[in-house]
């Protein structure tokens, strides 16, 4: 048997010792380089992203970053074992700015030790030479100004969503995918494997960092829009972005931000202290609560006289933006205030009112199932069952269906919305709401579900595509979506 072979370096050298080797700093040096270039090709065959760890937030005018693991795309491991702190004071964006905070290699010689025996030393100089025996492999924690085109034209409370929407969007178009990508939906020809890249990134995103004047802190975090927990290997998530799927770790990073950013858009107007007092989401805040004091809300008001946001905003998306500070405001009033025509003025509101236009394929909303009115009820009072808080958060353009299904079943369905579109909540779009109910069929929880409904038309060879007989309704692969 004719075997033809041809080889390569790997570049990763190993010491080939023998005896009468005169042992030198180089030589440890390169065993030191073999066991790391090994380690390194291992941890790159597992793809990059955040282990654990890694909190983000801004407080009293610093970024705060806590301890954490992660990996980046060469595969060092970057772990920290303390918070690390950066002022943000006099830190000012340019047009359509943001920073990304990104984890990076760093390292840093510390000891000290005589050197013995050196060639360039003078023996008899009577003086002597200390080096750094040791070498500290830590992090540093870093801000990496961008833009985004558009961001500084959004209102207040949209600039959150809008990037994130755009970051989202961009990474469903990464390696050309079909069909997302620049050829559109024609087939791809090639269908090679990924080639070796010119240069792998260094450091790790962790999250996104926005100036938000007249907020108490002056600067809003987003984790979710850029931290994306370790998941495939790289060929896994290649592949998967190539064939137009969406990637595990973005799927679940897209849902997180969703429901990181709606509870803490609920709690600053003060659901959470309505629900105990017998408010839902969807029935407006609160007429007195805690939360964030008056003072920010204020501020934002006096924004929207500046020429700048005069210019780059329409007069509804002034009148909106106004509509929600003043329902804001109404949340701060006094007990007497409570009771006054202004005070009914915040009404129902939905998810787009509070910033929140896009939204992932699926995830959850803070909505109680278990005063779901029986059928034929017929109190009258639509705002307050399930169907009518629903609408009122997803707003009128959301074409709902209602399903009532087992924790595992709504568990199901989200996995399979994965590789869905996401949902606008200004255009027209189908839904399913999931509603959890226990073993006997009664609905259970204080959340439902919601997912994007399938698009898919089922027709046979002899029957025209979209007829009144195709799909299967119960299956939900008719003419939905």
């Amino acid at each position: 048997m004719t075997i033809t072979e041809g080889t390569a370096d790997g570049g990763i050298d190993r010491l080939n010792a023998f005896d009468g080797l005169f042992l030198r700093a180089e030589h440890l040096n390169l065993i030191q380089d073999y066991a790391r270039g090994l380690a390194l090709a291992v941890g790159a065959s597992g793809g990059p992203g955040t282990v654990e760890g890694y909190e983000v937030t801004v407080q009293d005018g610093a970024l705060r970053v806590g301890a954490g693991l992660a990996v980046n795309a060469e595969g060092r491991p970057l772990r920290s074992e303390r918070l690390v702190t950066l002022p943000l004071t006099g830190l000012t964006p340019g047009l359509d700015g943001f920073w990304w905070v990104e984890v990076a290699p760093a390292t840093r010689d510390h000891g000290e030790a005589p050197v013995q025996g050196s060639y360039c030393d003078d023996p008899c100089s009577g003086t002597g030479t200390t080096r750094h025996p040791y070498t500290a492999e830590g992090v540093r924690i870093r801000l990496v100004e961008d833009s985004e085109r558009g961001l500084d034209s959004q209102l207040p409370a949209a600039r959150r969503n809008f990037l994130a929407s755009r970051v989202f969007g961009a990474e469903r178009t990464t390696h050309s995918p079909w069909p997302y990508g620049t050829a559109g939906s024609a087939l791809p020809r090639a269908w090679g494997p990924p080639a070796v890249g010119p240069s792998r990134p260094t450091a790790v995103r962790l999250a996104v960092l926005l100036r938000v004047p007249g907020t108490a802190d002056g600067f809003e975090v987003d984790v979710w829009t850029a931290r994306r927990d370790r998941g495939g290997a790289p060929p896994y998530r290649y592949w998967q972005a190539r064939l137009g799927m969406r990637p595990w770790d973005v799927y679940t990073a897209q849902i997180l931000q969703f429901q990181n950013q709606l509870a803490q858009v609920l709690a600053a107007s003060g659901t959470r202290a309505a629900r105990g007092a017998g408010h839902v989401p969807g029935e407006g805040p609160p007429a007195a609560g805690p939360g964030p004091g008056p003072g920010p809300l204020l501020e934002q008001l006096a924004l929207l006289g500046e020429q700048q946001f005069l210019r780059t905003h329409t007069k509804d998306q002034l009148g909106r933006e106004v509509a929600r500070i003043a329902a804001g405001l109404g949340a701060h009033r006094g007990p007497a205030e409570a009771a006054a025509p202004a005070a009914a003025a915040a009404g129902p509101y939905s998810l787009e009112q509070l910033g929140l236009v896009e939204l992932p394929p699926a995830g959850y909303l803070p909505v109680r199932a278990d005063d779901e009115p029986e059928e034929g009820d017929g109190d009258g009072d639509e705002d307050r069952s399930v169907p009518g808080r629903i609408e009122t958060l997803l707003g009128p353009q959301a074409h709902l269906r209602y399903c009532r299904c087992g924790p595992a079943d709504i568990a199901e369905a989200v996995e399979e919305a994965r590789n869905r579109d996401r949902i606008r909540l200004d255009t027209p779009s189908f839904l399913d709401v999931l509603v959890p109910v226990d073993e006997e069929g009664q609905p259970s929880g204080d959340w439902v579900a919601f997912v994007r409904s399938r698009r898919r038309i089922c027709y046979g060879p002899g029957a025209a595509a979209g007829s009144a007989n195709s799909g299967a309704a119960d299956g939900g692969t008719g003419t939905r979506g």
